[in-house]
């Protein structure tokens, strides 16, 4: 297991970088990494700068955009221009169709899942919508429960099975869904932390933009409850800072991963 202590995400996805190419024996792969981020949502200069390269770097090569991949698990400038209702009720219809115009979005999306699903009586519902109301009722009562906020597979019909096997997702050998489970919990002094669960982790195209829309979600939990935003976990069981036969080699990756750490560190030094 490899325990990463970050501050910001990019810090994270900067030190995830650097121990998966230290993996050389096992094509720049490993198991279990476990990031612990203290402040997900902070975005100084020199991280600003990093998502910049990261995205220039992917779009110039067919990739999905920076913002594609936040937008597959929560849609951040939707809530942020139209607050809780606009996420609730517009995703679906007017940021979703063009998520899914990419190939590599073809399975669908997180957000997709956790905000809108069906129950076994054929009804629409947003598991999203029921954990914050769950989480609000707690918090009006003593002895608040800390621990029962799951997004995950544990019930289809009260949780988000995020990871399907009831579904077509069983059958996919590669490709999304690659998130299995979201767990929500109050501490002790009642922050909202977030703790994400992957099967696997492509490093280059996907990690930086998951763990930035994994704490805009955090971010919504605590804001619609009235919390404050605590730290962001995320556990790769397999992680790999992938080459891509048509779109990037290794020497590239190698390229991006000195680029973005020389541009983050020309920003602090200024």
């Amino acid at each position: 297991m490899k325990p990463i202590h970050a501050d910001t995400c990019v810090d994270a996805w900067l030190q995830g970088c650097d121990h998966l190419l230290a993996q050389e024996q096992d094509a720049w792969r490993d198991y279990n990494l476990v990031s612990e981020i203290a402040n997900p949502l902070a975005l100084p200069p020199g991280d600003r700068a990093v998502v910049d390269i990261l995205n220039r770097f992917l779009v110039e090569r067919n990739g999905l955009p920076f913002s594609t991949v936040v937008n597959t698990i929560f849609p951040a400038q939707l809530y942020q221009r139209h607050g809780a209702a606009g996420v609730y009720e517009r995703y679906v219809s007017d940021v979703l169709p063009h998520v899914l115009k990419h190939p590599d979005c073809a399975w669908g999306t997180y957000a997709q899942r956790i905000l809108c699903r069906v129950d076994a009586d054929g009804k629409e519902f947003s598991p999203l919508k029921a954990l914050v109301a769950k989480l609000k009722s707690q918090l009006a009562i003593s002895g608040t429960n800390r621990g029962t906020y799951e997004l995950g597979t544990i019930d289809p019909l009260l949780d988000i099975p995020i990871y399907d096997p009831a579904s077509s997702d069983r059958n996919r050998p590669n490709g999304g869904p690659c998130l299995s489970h979201i767990s929500v919990k109050l501490t002790a002094d009642h922050r909202v932390m977030l703790t994400a669960v992957y099967r696997s982790h492509y490093w280059v195209q996907r990690t930086l933009g998951n763990l930035f829309g994994l704490a805009h979600l955090q971010h919504f939990i605590a804001q619609e409850a009235g919390l404050e935003i605590g730290p962001l976990v995320c556990h790769s069981t397999m992680a790999q800072l992938e080459t891509h036969a048509k779109r990037w080699n290794g020497r590239q990756v190698r390229d991006l991963v000195a680029r973005c750490h020389a541009a983050r560190s020309l920003a602090v030094a200024a």
